[in-house]
């Protein structure tokens, strides 16, 4: 499971492949995208590093006119992350529904049995 930050700098570079082959962004307009305020640059090059090792994607430095770039090739597991926080959300809140509706029927059948006995 993907601490936060993580998850805000997946679904960054998730959004901008865009059915791309690999593509370029550098850590600063990653960094600008993924919305986190407190993050610093090489925070950001470690979560980087740790995504890529963890098989999300294949990571290649790069230089554009002097600048560090992010060469970043999604593989399956990358291309699928958006669809399996989907899968768990939907399952959360379907657990969630269903542990409420057993309490409300538990609560029922309590009562129903407390005016029989």
């Amino acid at each position: 499971m993907l601490t936060k930050t993580e998850s805000k700098v997946m679904k960054v570079l998730c959004g901008e492949s865009k059915d791309k082959r690999s593509y370029l962004i550098s850590p600063i307009d990653l960094l600008k995208m993924s919305g986190v305020d407190a993050l610093t640059l090489t925070e950001l090059d470690k979560i980087v590093k740790d995504l890529s090792s963890d098989g999300y994607f294949d990571l290649i430095y790069s230089d554009r006119r002097g600048e560090l770039v992010y060469c970043v090739s999604l593989t399956q597991k990358g291309k699928g992350y958006l669809r399996s926080t989907k899968l768990v959300k939907r399952n959360l809140i379907f657990r969630f529904v269903l542990t409420i509706g057993f309490a409300i029927l538990s609560f029922v059948v309590g009562l129903i049995l407390k005016a029989l006995f």
